[in-house]
């Protein structure tokens, strides 16, 4: 089982890669978009409004970013 994860993220690696990460509407930055939003939305649900919305945006989209990097070794930003 192991392999089969180790191959399938290879797979979605390569996929970004291939699909110029760094542009917006690439595989990669789709990816990007759904990993700060979810960020966002964890930022903003416990945060009781002391963070404002540009902030929580610029903190969710590094956390994609690292993310990204991390996982895909790919660069990627909003």
């Amino acid at each position: 089982m192991e392999n089969k994860v180790r191959e399938a993220f290879e797979v979605i690696k390569c996929a970004m890669i291939d699909d110029s990460p760094s542009e917006p509407g690439s595989y990669a930055h789709s990816w990007h978009c759904n990993i700060a939003m979810a960020c966002f939305d964890a930022i903003k649900a416990s945060d009781k409004n002391q963070i404002g919305n540009k902030t929580a945006s610029e903190i969710s989209n590094d956390a994609a970013s690292r993310f990204m990097r991390l996982c895909f070794d790919v660069e990627t930003t909003q």
